[in-house]
């Protein structure tokens, strides 16, 4: 319901009470006296009647009234709905990929954590097998490893082909899913 359909509304129930009001307190005088309504004098019925029809005739107006709202109401409800459905289904299309990018991103993130796990798993397992081996001197060792290609390398240096062997041995044993490239250089080193 309109904003001014209101207001004529409210102003015409607010007329039919003055109305009826005034109209029940000259009914309720007495002929030739004040013009002071009498304390306990019962209204006339024409007065009554009129009033109770005047009072009918408001509520069906707010009645009315209240139907109208709630009318325009729901047709607003049902405009946004129609406004809104479609755009919250683009908001779906256009989110499907974007989401799916993004779950690529971490399922490769993921996987290229996992495979630089491996690859220090790898290389800690070596180095502390190749240090806990009495036979190896592994203080002049290094271990690089590949985590792409799954690739362990041992560079440095040992005293012995047979520690060079050794070490190599020793990596393969260790590195386990990993190929071992054996670049050790045998050189004695000088005693002090």
């Amino acid at each position: 319901m309109k904003r001014h359909e209101v207001v004529s509304t409210t102003t015409f129930v607010f007329a039919v009470l003055t109305l009826a009001c005034s109209g029940t307190a000259k009914a309720t005088r007495e002929p030739g006296t004040d013009s002071s309504p009498a304390p306990y004098a019962s209204p006339s019925g024409d007065i009554v009647d009129k009033t109770r029809a005047g009072a009918e005739k408001v509520g069906e107006k707010v009645k009315e009234g209240a139907e109208k709202t709630g009318e325009a109401v729901k047709g607003a409800a049902q405009e946004v709905k129609e406004k809104v459905e479609p755009a919250a289904k683009e908001a779906k299309r256009e989110a499907k990929p974007v989401a799916k990018d993004v779950g690529e991103k971490i399922k490769e993130g993921a996987r290229e954590t996992g495979r630089a796990v491996d690859a220090t798993k790898q290389h800690l397992d070596v180095k502390a097998a190749l240090l806990a081996d009495k036979t190896v001197d592994a203080s002049h060792i290094d271990i690089d490893t590949d985590k792409d290609a799954k690739i362990l390398y041992l560079r440095g240096t040992v005293p012995t082909a047979a520690q060079k062997a050794t070490a190599a041995r020793i990596a393969r044993d260790k590195a386990d899913g990993f190929t071992v490239r054996n670049e050790l250089t045998v050189m004695s080193v000088p005693k002090k």
